[in-house]
């Protein structure tokens, strides 16, 4: 029995590359690997190779297994669930029979028996005691023993509590009914232990998965996974090759991009002495502008004596003009008084009228509401379009920069390329210049 449980070193290798071994290809990619061998044929899943032929069990063997397997999952399931039983008998008493009832109350005495002992010997440790001591918090007999003591008692405890325990299966294991009661109504168990019961089971899936794998199927199983490493080595190798001529179309790029900075760098430098030549040029129109300052300096200073003596004249005959009008405004203080009593029998008329167009303000202020309600109602379904107005106006405004930027970069680009082009035709004239003197110097001499 143990040689069927244990699996062969071959079958745990291959199943091991064949599950585990999805951190280098999933399930897809070994799909897509075996399109390319199964063109023109029946299109099958990949992965059936690795699921076995059979699905029952046909040896005794392998059926005595998984019923030992299945006992011990259900054992523990109900091992885990004593806890709950034990701290709620009177809770569960409808389902699970009396001697049951008083196993599991003696097997709560003796872990709680256990849990002071436990406490005691803690409390030993802690304050370093060689011998006997007393120690409150617990009563009885336990709380008098030594250290020593307390160690032998406990071991006894754990071996009655492990023959409670056992004894407490037998009884399930007799009673069915209540068994299976438990198990289906009771499921409070910690969290270490349906962890547990989970590894169990998957252990379960996998010892029925190699017990109805065959020798053949094993054999079958590590051909297929050469072949996926075969086809794994190819693909690494095409891999690399393209690895390569994408370096070499980075190194084409990199050159381009020298060649295009070089240039940029002379663009640069015919700039700067463009600028160069632009200050000058700025400090010579500065000197120009001061000297034409001094010069429109001299021409005001003369025009404000003008002005000063203009302004004498203006107010000899403003002090003529003000004598010449007292006359006059004296009429018009006159006319300004009867204008006032007019104006307080307009100002009666007026609060008349205003009293009345109040009421009518009022009136009109309660249609202004209503219209204003309105208009927020008309604003909130406006607003998304706003939004999305305002979205593309900041888009076309951004575009705009952008092809304002690069013609400007155009111009200044165009402006060197004429600078340049001038440069270098000039260059060529005086070199043809000096050629025909050459020869015209060689004919002299002939």
């Amino acid at each position: 029995m143990a040689s069927i449980v244990d699996p062969p070193p071959s079958l745990h290798h291959t199943r091991s590359e064949a599950i585990a071994g999805g951190k280098k290809k999933s399930d897809i990619e070994m799909y897509h690997a075996m399109q390319s061998t199964t063109k023109g044929s029946k299109r099958e899943d990949p992965l059936k190779i690795l699921d076995p032929s059979s699905k029952k069990l046909v040896t005794v063997e392998s059926q005595r297994i998984m019923a030992v397997l299945d006992d011990t999952i259900c054992k523990i399931r109900l091992v885990t669930l004593l806890p709950e039983l034990t701290q709620n008998t009177d809770k569960y008493a409808n389902i699970i029979s009396d001697d049951i009832q008083a196993m599991l109350k003696e097997h709560y005495k003796l872990e709680a028996l256990f849990s002071k002992v436990f406490l005691l010997q803690e409390e030993e440790e802690t304050v370093a005691h060689t011998g006997s001591a007393k120690r409150g918090g617990l009563d009885g007999d336990v709380e008098q023993m030594s250290y020593e003591s307390l160690c032998t008692y406990r071991s006894q405890l754990q071996q009655q509590i492990r023959h409670s325990t056992r004894s407490i299966v037998r009884l399930f294991s007799r009673n069915h009914s209540a068994l299976e009661a438990v198990l289906k109504h009771v499921s409070e168990r910690p969290s270490a232990a349906t962890s547990l019961i989970s590894t169990s089971n998957n252990l379960r899936s996998i010892i029925m998965e190699k017990l109805l794998t065959t020798r053949e199927e094993e054999e079958e199983r590590s051909r297929y996974i050469q072949q996926i490493i075969q086809r794994e080595v190819k693909a690494s190798v095409e891999v690399k090759r393209l690895e390569g001529l994408l370096q070499e179309a980075s190194e084409e790029r990199e050159a381009d991009l020298n060649k295009r900075n070089v240039e940029i760098k002379k663009l640069k430098s015919d700039l700067a002495q463009l600028q160069k030549s632009s200050n000058e040029t700025n400090k010579r129109i500065k000197s120009d502008s001061m000297k034409q300052e001094l010069t429109d300096t001299k021409t005001s200073d003369g025009k404000c004596d003008r002005l000063n003596q203009s302004i004498a004249q203006l107010r000899t005959q403003l002090a003529q003009a003000v004598a010449e009008h007292r006359q006059s405004e004296q009429i018009l203080r006159s006319r300004k008084i009867k204008t006032e009593s007019a104006l307080e029998t307009w100002i009666a008329k007026y609060d008349t009228d205003m009293g009345e167009r109040q009421d009518e303000y009022e009136q009109i202020e309660a249609v202004y509401k209503v219209e204003k309600q309105q208009l927020e109602d008309l604003e909130e379904r406006f607003a998304v379009l706003e939004e999305e107005y305002n979205r593309i106006i900041e888009e076309r405004r951004v575009n705009a920069e952008l092809k304002a930027e690069e013609e400007r970069r155009l111009r200044l680009l165009t402006k060197a390329a004429v600078v340049i082009q001038a440069h270098w035709r000039s260059y060529a004239t005086r070199k043809k210049l000096k050629q025909k003197k050459k020869g015209k110097k060689g004919k002299k001499g002939k």
